[in-house]
């Protein structure tokens, strides 16, 4: 298996994997340090300029509301998940491949319509639903960046790529 899975970048790998993991920490909030606290915050203010952080659209943790909606914690949350099963992800990627780049403006897309149909009164979107679809935005970023870190050379071991 040497050689089989290469990987680049190692340094800023880690760096962004722990940023990755801060951020997630920092966006479950004060409840999750049992802290029942709302104002000043640590955690609101860091996320205060890239996320409405509507109490009406965010999780809560023991009864205290999250730091981030349920949009951006699924981003968040997904984009860690992702990250941290890059390996795997590269093992199966094809190398040069344009899907993670479409994914990716499907992804955009499809939380854009989400967000504009409940805006206009379309339907009305549920924690669930914002939470899974921000999800499936942080998966894709995570994909489109895959290939920069990890590597898998299928054509040494005669799988014919």
């Amino acid at each position: 298996m040497n050689g089989l899975l290469k990987m680049h970048n190692q340094k800023l790998y880690a760096i962004t994997l722990g940023l990755a993991g801060f951020t997630v920490i920092a966006a479950l909030g004060p409840g999750l340090f049992g802290d029942t606290a709302y104002t000043n915050q640590w955690q609101y203010m860091i996320f205060k300029d890239l996320c409405h952080q509507d109490p009406t659209r965010s999780f809560n943790i023991s009864g205290v509301q999250m730091a981030v909606c349920a949009r951006c914690i699924g981003i968040y949350g997904a984009f860690l998940v992702g990250w941290l099963t890059m390996p795997i992800y590269g093992f199966f990627a094809k190398k040069g491949s344009a899907k993670e780049k479409y994914w990716l403006i499907a992804a955009i897309l499809l939380n854009l319509i989400d967000v504009v149909g409940n805006y206009f009164g379309l339907w009305t979107n549920t924690h669930v639903l914002r939470l899974v679809l921000g999800g499936v935005l942080g998966w894709c970023l995570m994909a489109l960046l895959a290939n920069e870190f990890f590597t898998f050379n299928k054509s040494e071991y005669g799988y014919g790529y």
